[in-house]
């Protein structure tokens, strides 16, 4: 592979490659913290339909 082909592939795969790792790692403390934050409204919706529907079991 000479020279021009491998800037070229650089040019076309790097950036969009740049791009997406730059944007992973800055959206990844949001997606953790979003994550965190579904997971705490599970647990509070399944207390409050416990406290509204105490014979119905849970799985």
């Amino acid at each position: 592979m000479d020279i021009d082909k491998l800037l070229s592939a650089a040019a076309d795969y790097g950036f969009p490659m740049l791009v997406s790792s730059y944007l992973l790692v800055r959206m990844e403390g949001r997606i953790e913290k979003l994550s965190a934050n579904i997971e705490g409204l599970t647990h509070v919706l399944q207390d409050r339909l416990v406290m509204q529907f105490p014979y119905v079991q849970q799985q």
